[in-house]
């Protein structure tokens, strides 16, 4: 608690005593605009007096809802006020920049709420405490926030998404009337009382869109069953099956019209809850069958005629109480309803059984009248109590989603209602004793008012502000190198309040010093005095937590840098090895892949080679058989030697010319037709190796008709063509043991065999002058 706020402590003295009294009249004079105080921080002087008086304008104001700092004040109108809670006010505080500044609202809590689970640097699970006395509206305030988070946490892109939550919205409503039935009773102070806890898990994924729901129940006030109050009622489902069961449905139940039972008190008292078919409606939306509701309503007629059996006193204490004539009948019914055996079911009730000794020895002990009484109360309390949890197991597996589909939730704590009573039972004492503690964590209403209006309205304890905000010495860790954390230190076991207190300031100041050498706005001593560290809390100014808020997410913005550039420089170090062990594996196939084809390159031009070489073998064989043919002719008629001719060397050039170049002479004569003039004369002289010095000193003739020497065998198939790139077969232009008259130097000449064509070749005469 903090004790002094400012120099100023909250609890008035006598001395201050007649300036309250004045401030008081004076505040309450102006009762004019009580109505307009939208926060009770405005009130002053903040008394239980002025704040209760403000509250009452506002509600004959019509006006429900009031800040309190940072908690919001909720009346009940007990009346409708449909537009309170319209679908464009939720778009409204939903799509507002600062819902803050808007009327106050359940909606504003609600979308602040979502906000903080939505915060894009720490998402964290948030919970809204919805306490107050008995009727004071807390169901309802649940409803419109499950409907609030319905409407905002849909994508209003995704259609899926949106039938998704319009889904889970419609189940967690129609679970309400099955919890309502089975929970809630009519007590002194409401008609519609919950007499259990209830918390609602609003499960949301990363996308912050609703896909589940979960409710937990807790303290259920189940001695209801078998004990009430004066003038109030048993539980809402008893009355149902009652007044709402057709008339098969009574005879199969054994609950005839009029029929008394002792645990069902005030049964003419017609309430709005006492609505049979919307309950059986909410249970079949709930996924429970009509077989399944008709056990569950027979369970509970065996309950109602449980109560109704009653026992007489024995006269004798080694005997077990005997049944009153009145109860056989009812206990008989029960047992057949709970479809137990009844001799069984009398025996649980009439005797004790003890386990005593080593031995684990069983004895019998027949129970007292008051005995019998409670084991029966305790049968039916358990019985209730084992429905009510399986009910509540059943709208789990309806509304529940699966643990890996959502990150984060919204949780909305419905404390059923403080009351005091001359006698309280056990659960109730449970109650008050729980919303007694809601109401010191909150620090009050009127303290929490006294806080805000000291301009303190943002507290943390102090595990948590340590937690938050111990990583902003970050920013400069040479200031607090000597420092440590008191939770480091040593272990929360071990610490107590004043411990903690103490061992906080040295982190509470280096905090401080820390944001002062990165912030020149403030001095030191102005920003010391925007926090207050208290006993078991740390009270801080809007401006203070806004400056924590943004120096945590500078350091949380640098951390997140670190991490980033540390796993970027770790992926491209592996993409660089990853692609350096490519390019290894790529050359080494790229290597193989061209050996291999370089073989097979080589492997074919050998192949080529060898034919080749064997078919130019094969022609110099045949042309040399042939040239042995022409020689023996020529040389039968060849006139003497010409020894002593003037010319007789230059006829023996031509001969051998001639004999060593006549079939390629006669082709290369054929060949050259369209050859004309200076070119067919060099062709000629070329091919017969005669000096170029005077062409001019030869003709040359060509006779188309007349017959001249023709080798079908040498002369090629088809036309000729001269290619003048050099081959590209190894050793190609080498003949294997050449014969002095073999044609080389000219494999280039490729022949295209189409058919076999009689060429006649054209002779060329060369004369001399």
């Amino acid at each position: 608690m903090l004790q002094q706020v400012n120099g100023r402590s909250p609890g008035f003295g006598a001395r201050g005593g007649e300036s309250l009294s004045e401030d008081l009249r004076e505040f309450l004079v102006g009762e004019a605009p009580l109505h307009q105080l939208d926060d009770l921080t405005k009130v002053n002087p903040v008394t239980l007096e002025t704040v209760l008086r403000c509250l009452q304008a506002r509600y004959m104001a019509d006006t429900f809802y009031t800040n309190a700092g940072c908690t919001l004040v909720a009346l009940n109108p007990f009346k409708p006020v449909p537009e309170l809670y319209t679908p464009e006010l939720m778009r409204e505080y939903h799509t507002a920049p600062q819902p803050q500044k808007l009327k106050p609202h359940i909606f504003t809590v609600g979308e602040q709420t979502y906000r903080n689970v939505k915060s894009l640097s720490e998402p964290i699970n948030q919970s809204i405490i919805v306490s107050g006395e008995s009727g004071a509206g807390k169901t309802w305030t649940s409803r419109c926030l499950m409907k609030f988070y319905a409407a905002v946490a849909a994508s209003p892109t995704s259609w899926e998404s949106h039938k998704v939550a319009e889904r889970i919205e419609q189940r967690i409503l129609n679970s309400n009337p099955v919890m309502e039935a089975f929970g809630n009773a009519c007590t002194l102070r409401n008609n519609n009382s919950s007499r259990f806890g209830k918390f609602i898990q609003l499960q949301l994924n990363r996308a912050q869109q609703m896909t589940g729901a979960a409710v937990h129940t807790y303290l259920l006030e189940k001695t209801r069953v078998a004990c009430q109050a004066s003038s109030e009622r048993n539980f809402h489902i008893f009355y149902q099956i009652c007044k709402g069961a057709s008339k098969d449905e009574r005879l199969h139940w054994h609950l005839p019209e009029g029929a008394a039972f002792s645990w069902l008190p005030n049964p003419d008292r017609t309430l709005e809850e006492d609505c049979f078919e919307v309950t059986r409606e909410a249970m079949l939306h709930l996924g429970i069958d009509t077989p399944t509701q008709n056990n569950i309503f027979k369970v509970l007629a065996g309950l109602l005629h449980l109560g109704n059996t009653l026992f007489a006193d024995s006269e004798d204490e080694a005997q077990p109480c005997h049944l009153m004539d009145s109860a056989k009948c009812a206990l008989r019914t029960s047992a057949s309803l709970l479809q137990l055996p009844e001799d069984t079911l009398l025996e649980t009730l009439q005797i004790r059984t003890i386990r005593a000794g080593r031995q684990k020895q069983v004895f019998r002990k027949p129970c007292s009248r008051a005995e019998c009484d409670t084991r029966r109360d305790c049968l039916a309390k358990l019985v209730y109590s084992r429905l009510f949890d399986w009910l509540v197991s059943v709208i789990n597996s309806s509304i529940c989603a699966d643990p890996d589909s959502w990150t984060t939730f919204i949780g909305l704590l419905d404390v059923y209602g403080f009351e005091s009573f001359p006698d309280n039972s056990l659960e109730q004492l449970c109650i008050n004793y729980a919303n007694e503690k809601l109401q010191l964590e909150a620090c009050g209403l009127v303290e929490t008012i006294h806080i805000s209006a000291a301009g303190f309205p943002i507290r943390l304890s102090h595990q948590n502000f340590v937690e938050r905000y111990e990583l902003l010495r970050r920013l400069h860790p040479h200031k607090s190198s000597g420092l440590c954390s008191p939770y480091r230190a040593k272990g929360r076991s071990e610490w107590t309040p004043h411990v903690e207190a103490a061992m906080l300031l040295p982190l509470l100041q280096d905090i401080l010093h820390t944001l002062t050498a990165t912030t020149c706005a403030e001095p030191p001593e102005a920003m010391a005095a925007s926090v207050h560290c208290g006993k078991t809390k740390v009270f801080m100014t809007d401006s203070m937590l806004e400056l924590l808020e943004h120096r945590r997410a500078q350091v949380l913005e640098q951390c997140a840098r670190c991490i980033q550039r540390g796993w970027r420089r770790h992926q491209h170090r592996k993409q660089e090895r990853r692609r350096q062990a490519a390019v290894l594996i790529q050359a080494a196939a790229r290597s193989w892949l061209t050996r291999k084809h370089i073989q097979r390159l080589h492997r074919a031009a050998t192949v080529i080679k060898q034919a080749w070489q064997r078919w130019r073998m094969r022609m110099a064989f045949l042309v040399a058989e042939e040239l042995d043919g022409v020689e023996e002719n020529y040389t039968a008629l060849a006139p003497q030697p010409l020894s002593s001719s003037p010319l007789q060397p230059e006829q023996t050039r031509l001969q051998g010319a001639i004999i060593r170049l006549w079939p390629l002479g006669l082709v290369l004569a054929n060949a050259c037709v369209g050859v004309r003039g200076l070119q067919r004369k060099l062709v000629i002289c070329a091919c017969l190796q005669l000096p170029t010095g005077s062409l001019r000193s030869y003709t040359i003739q060509t006779a188309q008709d007349q017959a001249g020497v023709t080798s079908i065998r040498a002369l090629p198939q088809g036309p000729i063509k001269f290619h003048c790139r050099k081959s590209p077969l190894r050793h190609a232009d080498i003949c294997p043991e050449p014969s002095p008259y073999s044609v080389t130097g000219f494999n280039q000449i490729l022949l295209e065999k189409h058919r076999l064509i009689h060429v006649t070749s054209s002779s060329s005469t060369l004369t001399w002058p």
